[in-house]
């Protein structure tokens, strides 16, 4: 076995007997392989280990601490003395095992609280930022229970923005540990200070330059420090869980982009004063081809009304063409300040994995000293307010031009409507 040194921040993680790790950290700060090694210790240990990683989704999994799990066995030389079999690692000397679990197994669907997981004593819920909600990490954690065995539960991320649940649950507003919690829980944050042996030195200097030349950049993705919204944010009320209400009806918002800007595509939940936003497309150099491969990728109905940009009226009807129920969002004057207040008369709770969403919700911002919005950090900002446009009209739009779009049933047969119409 190569020499593994213990970075002296994690330390805790292998002599505490503490139950609880809030373990986050900035880029390159070490913390992955830290507690892979430390899984990887207790899979070859002599006392009984059965180890969780989870994360949101199967997809995300690929790209998880899994990862180095796997290379760890293999720079250790342990690799032939485990057997991989799907999810799953196993030690057959001690029957040890690391077991890897999508919490999301179809969209709108969750693993109830761990259900299948039986007999597990350490569970790391890798990047728990993507967890959509408190209740979610509470029905998880609550269900691993073992009696008999060390318990373990760690919840490794990188910071996002103080409007999360992690912050609201685990953080004081000046970003310092709740002390509610430090009886049974270590609170561990990193950079690639710590972790510096580790990296290249022209990397570090790179880094280290962008103390000045970008130092909100620096601060937040290099240092892992939670950001606040910017003074003049647009929004600044959103909670960022996503749950739905089964009733709730579902409309979809498009912005067109191509070289610089991306295809922006949000899908909205709205019931009441009550909205759930989830980022589905965010790419630039998308064709109107690619668009309508995309929206059939995702099997999007074609009954589902999509709002998008009225200044493209020839890819609106390209794709209208297509089959899918598409128009022009309603615009008027001074559309984009009174689309602005609708959103934030709403109740807005957002996915926490809609990771381009959070980044425009954090950035977009007013120009100072006005009420207009800067032109930038706007896409799927423009595409939710296109999307909740549709309550402007009726709803109703022509059959003759879109022979498969959506007849209401209040649809007055004795009329033919080709643009939205105003009561």
């Amino acid at each position: 076995m190569n020499n593994f040194e213990v970075l002296q921040p994690y330390a805790p993680i292998f002599y505490s007997d503490k139950t609880y790790y809030v373990i986050s950290g900035g880029r390159a700060s070490g913390k992955s392989t830290q507690i892979a090694a430390y899984f990887i210790l207790k899979l070859f240990g002599e006392e009984y280990f059965r180890g969780v990683v989870a994360r949101y989704t199967a997809k995300s999994l690929s790209n998880s601490i899994v990862r180095d799990i796997t290379d760890l066995l293999q720079q250790w030389g342990l690799s032939h003395k485990v057997q991989i079999s799907g999810d799953t690692i196993i030690n057959p000397a001690n029957e040890n095992m690391i077991i890897t679990h999508a919490m999301k197994i179809a969209e709108g669907t969750m693993t109830a609280k761990g259900k299948g997981l039986a007999r597990t004593t350490h569970l790391l819920i890798d990047e728990a930022t993507e967890l959509p909600s408190e209740e979610e990490y509470i029905k998880l954690v609550d269900s691993f229970r073992y009696k008999g065995a060390e318990r373990k539960i760690f919840i490794a991320f990188n910071p996002t923005h103080q409007q999360h649940w992690i912050f609201k649950r685990f953080y004081n507003p000046d970003g310092t540990p709740n002390p509610k919690w430090l009886d049974d829980h270590e609170f561990i944050h990193t950079t690639y200070h710590c972790n510096s042996d580790n990296i290249d030195e022209k990397k570090i200097r790179e880094w280290e330059r962008l103390k000045d030349l970008d130092p909100e950049y620096y601060n937040h993705h290099i240092l892992g420090q939670w950001r606040t919204l910017n003074e003049g944010a647009v929004f600044s009320k959103w909670e960022f869980n996503y749950a739905p209400d089964a009733e709730a009806e579902v409309i979809y918002g498009l912005d067109f982009g191509y070289a610089n800007d991306p295809t922006a595509l949000v899908k909205v939940h709205k019931r009441g004063d009550k909205i759930w936003l989830q980022e589905k497309i965010y790419r630039t150099g998308m064709t109107n081809t690619d668009i309508i491969e995309a929206l059939n990728y995702m099997n999007i109905s074609k009954r589902d009304y999509i709002l998008a940009d009225a200044a493209e009226p020839k890819s609106i009807e390209e794709i209208r063409r297509a089959g899918f129920n598409i128009h022009s969002a309603v615009k008027g004057p001074d559309s984009v300040r009174h689309g602005i207040q609708k959103i934030n008369a709403l109740t807005v709770y957002a996915d926490p994995t809609s990771a381009n969403l959070i980044k425009e919700y954090a950035n977009y911002t007013y120009r100072e000293g006005t009420d207009k919005p800067r032109d930038e950090y706007n896409h799927l900002m423009d595409a939710i307010r296109y999307a909740l446009s549709k309550e402007k009209a009726s709803g109703r739009y022509a059959i003759i031009k879109n022979p498969m779009g959506r007849i209401d049933n209040n649809q007055n047969p004795d009329r033919i409507y080709t643009e939205p119409y105003y009561e």
